[in-house]
Formats: C-alpha cells, structure tokens, sequence
C-alpha cells in the first residue's frame, strides 16, 4: 500500500488502480447485488429486434429514460408483439453492459398495462389477419343444410363431444359422426388442432372418406383456456380447410378469432350440433305432415267407405241375401225339367223314324249301290285332279302375269332405279311439292334399302333450280 504524509503529518492509503474492465464489472456486480429482480413500469420509446432473436429497447417515463434488453430465450414467452408507445410492466434486473459501461435493465417478463397481454395479442393478430382478408366473407363456404359425414375435431374426454353426440343421437341419428380427438388447451394445443383439422380435411378425403362439414371447438373457460382457438396456426388451418367449417369455442360472450376465420360460428359446441341437425329435423318434420296428411287421408276414404257399406247394408237385398239365390234355384230346377222332358221326346221321335225305316233299308240292299258310287267316285276324283291341275297351273300364270304388271307399277321398283319417297316429320305426311316443307325443317326419306333424316336447307319452286 502506498501512503502519502499530508500537511498534518496525517498518513492517507493511496486507491488501488482498476481497468476500464475491472470497474465495469465491480459496478455490475454492485448493482446486481443491490436491485436483484425489480417491477419497472414505463412507456416503450423504441424497439428493434435482431436476426438473433434479441430485442433491445428504451423505457422511459416524463423524466428520464433507461435502455433494456429482453433476449430470445425470454421473448419467446411473449404473447403479444410490444409496440413503440405501449406502457408496460418489466420484472427485470438491474445490470451493467461491461463492454460500454451502459447501465440497462434486463427484461425478464413484460405485461401490458392497460390492455392484458392476451387483450394485446388478440388485437395484434386480429389486425394483421384481417389485412390478408383470413376474414372476409366473401371467401367463407356455405354450409350444408343435410350433412351425412361430419367431423368433431375435439377434445375427446370433453363435455362439448358429450353435448353434441347427445344433441345429434335425438335429432339427427342419420348423420354418420367422425371424432378426431384434439388437445384443446395448455402447451400443445394449437398445433394438435390444427393437425386435427387438417386430417379431417385432406386425410380422410384422401382415403375416399369426405366429410361434407366439420365443427371444431370446446366448451367454456378462462381466456388462457380458450386462447389456443386464437392462435395463428389454427386461424391459417380453419381459413385453408376445403371443407365447411364451424368453430364453436367457449360460451356465447366468447368469441375467437377462430370463429371469425371458420365458414359460421356457433355460441357453443351445443348450439353448433343443434345447426347441423336442424335441417334434419325439418325433413323428419315434412315426412312426419306427410304421414299425418295420408293417414288423415286414408281415414277419410275408409270413412265415406264405411257410410256407403252402411247404405248398402240396409237395402232388401242385403237385409237377407239367400233370397235371390233361392228364387234362382227354382228357376234353375224348372229349365232342367223342360229340358228333360224336350230330350225324352226328341229321343222317342228318333226312334220312331228310325223302326220306320228299317224295311226299306233291308228291300234295297245298298251293296251294289255302293260298288257303282265309288266307280263313280273313283272317275270323278280323275277328272276332278286333272281339272284342279289344270286350273291351278292357269291360276299361277295369271298370278305370275299380274305380278309382272304390279311389279312395273310399284312405288319399290321406282324406289329401285334411285327414286325415293320424302314424308314430313314428324307427322308422316307424303311430300307431293316442294311448297309442302320450308327451309330449316326435317323430312324422313325412304330409299328402296333404309332411310335418310334429312334437314330443308332452301325450297325451289316448280321451274327453277338450284
């Protein structure tokens, strides 16, 4: 140690001689010592952020300014992109950057004041998105009013599956659900659902199982519970999903920004199945009227029916019907006897001529009569063949001779020689002049082998041509 005698013979020790470094870091180690972890509130005056991921700015407040740095192991946890002018809170420490001796603070958290950080990201994302038109809705799909296939996309030990598996089993059975289980909240989550929604669309379309709508969500929470709904890769799945969406997150006053992205929003999961399935209920509504109508209908007809079997039934003939058929019996039983006693009678009369000439048969022997009548049958079954050929070789000439002259005046043997017969279409009437059709109409032609369908395209009359 070196010592310096003063005036008053007063020894005094002489500081030790320090770098530039050694100063430095003595004061940063003094400092953070002191301060520890510290709350600063102030308003960001600026910001830049690097390629490295670490982002430096100023906090000030009316009378001084400090510089801070927040790097990108601790940014990453931000849920908000911090704004020039935005105030904040910093839970930060109190530092030294040795190599410019600049005094700073080293952020380790930031929180919004004012607006929440979620409030913040909310708007920020909102923003941004909807410059890129993610909501506008022009490009938003219709929703099917009869879906057959629709895909929950969420969390399977959820009471929103539960909610809507209920609500579709009571008024739509027919639609065919498709469950894909999804992370809906916590680390994680964005990505699961958008991956989910991404099966739905394309997975399962790729493996010839379309869904005609999807309806991803959950039910009620906190903000933090909800926010993976609002996070910008599942916002980018709903927007590019092909198939109709509806998000239904949350109760009715949540709203996300995933409903603003989706094809239609629901208040609930509920609310969403209720939707899908309403359509449903309007067919069974109709079918359900239609039956009521024919059952009306039919007990209308079977009404009137039943009156007029009524007045039927009261008329002689019904009151004791055996009585027509009784009258007919006799009727029946009185014909059978006259047709007795008429065939009695015509038998005996019969028998009668028949004993009558018995005598006369046995005095003329039929015998050589007999023998003369097929002599005679005999000649003239001769003359009667030559006669009959004769007359049918005559008759074949004349036929063939007729033939030759119908032959010379058939409309086929005109047709033949390259002639043709045109009829109007579609009535079939014979064209005889040409002032019987008019440009653009079709005429059938009949050739001696087929026919044409031919379209008029000019009419010449009698004396011109083309």
């Amino acid at each position: 140690m070196n010592v310096d005698l003063l005036g008053d013979n007063t020894p005094r020790a002489t500081p030790a001689v320090l770098t530039v470094s050694q100063l430095n870091a003595r004061v940063k180690e003094l400092l953070e010592d002191e301060f520890g972890e510290v709350l600063v509130e102030g308003e960001i005056s600026s910001w830049r952020t690097y390629p490295s991921g670490h982002s430096y700015f100023d906090l000030k407040d009316a009378a001084s300014r400090v510089s801070a740095v927040m790097f990108s192991g601790r940014r990453r946890f931000l849920r908000f992109e911090p704004e020039v002018g935005m105030r904040v809170m910093l839970r930060c420490r109190v530092t030294l950057y040795e190599k410019d001796g600049r005094f700073q603070v080293s952020a380790l958290s930031m929180e919004p004041l004012g607006e929440g950080a979620l409030e913040v990201a909310f708007r920020q994302l909102h923003e941004r998105l909807e410059k890129e038109g993610l909501f506008d809705p022009a490009r938003k799909k219709e929703i099917p009013d009869r879906p057959h296939r629709v895909g929950l996309v969420t969390s399977r030990e959820g009471a929103a599956l539960r909610d809507m598996l209920r609500v579709f089993k009571e008024r739509a059975p027919i639609v065919e659900l498709v469950v894909l289980h999804t992370q809906v909240q916590g680390e994680g989550a964005a990505s699961s659902i958008a991956s989910a929604i991404q099966r739905a669309d394309e997975g399962l379309a790729s493996m010839g199982h379309p869904l005609d709508l999807i309806i991803t969500g959950r039910g009620g929470g906190s903000r933090e519970d909800l926010w993976a709904f609002n996070e910008e890769e599942v916002v980018r799945a709903i927007a590019g999903c092909g198939t109709p969406l509806i998000s239904a997150v949350g109760h009715e006053v949540d709203t996300s920004l995933s409903d603003l992205a989706a094809d239609e929003s629901a208040l609930t999961p509920t609310a969403a199945a209720e939707r899908v399935a309403r359509g449903w209920l309007d067919v069974a509504r109709d079918v359900a009227g239609l039956i009521h109508d024919a059952r009306r209908a039919v007990e209308t007809i079977l009404a009137s029916l039943d009156d007029k079997l009524s007045r039927f039934l009261r008329e002689p003939v019904f009151r004791r019907p055996e009585a027509p058929l009784e009258s007919l019996a006799q009727r029946l039983d009185a014909l059978y006897e006259r047709m007795s006693r008429e065939a009695r009678h015509q038998q005996q009369m019969k028998r009668t001529h028949l004993a009558g000439m018995v005598p006369k048969l046995r005095v003329l022997s039929p015998q050589k009569k007999i023998l003369v009548s097929v002599s005679k049958l005999d000649d003239n079954l001769k003359r009667l063949r030559m006669a009959n050929g004769s007359f049918l070789q005559n008759r074949a000439d004349a036929l063939e001779t007729a033939a030759g002259r119908l032959e010379l005046v058939s409309p086929l043997a005109v047709l033949a020689r390259g002639y043709s017969l045109a009829y109007k279409e579609p009535a079939g009437a014979l064209v005889k002049k040409a002032e019987d059709v008019r440009a653009g109409e079709s005429v059938r032609l009949r050739l001696s082998q087929g026919g044409l369908i031919c379209r008029v395209e000019e009419v010449f009359p009698e004396g011109e041509g083309p």
